[in-house]
């Protein structure tokens, strides 16, 4: 089953086209790497995809739902779409776990509950220490792991992950690449953006984005790499 699809995607911000008639689905159970050089697009194919910026022409489903014709995408996102942004967005008012649970009490979810879920990303992620801590008494590695909790708290079916291992060593990087890997094989989708090569190896396929086109695509999954 697709869980998202791309379908002759194109964005243009005045005279640059971040992406050019790019055409993508990720299913369930497939975690799909994106490659390429710096400005080829990478981040803008992440943030079309899960509907945080929308195409200029070309069409975004999500589980069935044209995004076009979605009403409310904040709750689509909510509720279907985790996201490890670049620059990890944590809130600095906000404690380790509230960060993770924000997304969950904001769709509903009682905050008993979201503390739960939260708890248990955390530990996940190898960061259940800091779950009181505020993002300033926390190191980078540290701080990038409570990100990617945040994506993987809840029953997301989506995971889009922009260079999610940027401030991890290599040990712990291979551990959140074998979570990703893990939700891709109990049914989620991962795209993930990374400039790698030893983690895009943990992907099923590798696309790779030059000049907001994809230029090239091959099947990997590598077993060495787990």
């Amino acid at each position: 089953m697709t869980v998202v699809s791309l379908r002759e995607v194109t964005r243009t911000h005045g005279d640059v086209h971040a992406l050019k008639g790019v055409s993508l689905d990720v299913a369930r159970g497939e975690l799909v790497a994106v490659m390429g050089p710096s400005g080829s697009g990478k981040s803008t194919l992440l943030n079309v995809a899960g509907g945080l910026d929308r195409p200029t022409s070309g069409s975004v489903v999500i589980e069935g739902a044209d995004l076009a014709a979605v009403k409310d995408l904040a709750a689509l996102r909510r509720r279907s779409v985790g996201y490890v942004f670049q620059d990890l967005n944590l809130i600095p008012s906000l404690t380790a776990a509230e960060n993770v649970m924000l997304p969950r009490e904001l769709d509903g979810v009682a905050a008993g509950l979201a503390r739960e879920e939260a708890e248990a990303a955390l530990e996940e992620v190898g960061a259940g220490q800091v779950a009181d801590r505020f993002p300033e008494e926390l190191s980078g590695g540290q701080r990038q792991r409570v990100a990617i909790a945040r994506a993987l708290a809840g029953e997301r079916r989506l995971l889009l992950a922009d260079e999610p291992t940027g401030a991890l060593d290599t040990a712990t990087g291979d551990g959140i690449l074998r979570l990703l890997r893990e939700r891709c094989d109990a049914g989620a989708a991962v795209l993930l953006v990374t400039h790698e090569p030893r983690y895009a190896a943990w992907a099923d396929r590798v696309v790779y984005l030059r000049d907001g086109a994809i230029a090239d695509a091959a099947a990997v999954r590598l077993e060495s790499a787990r």
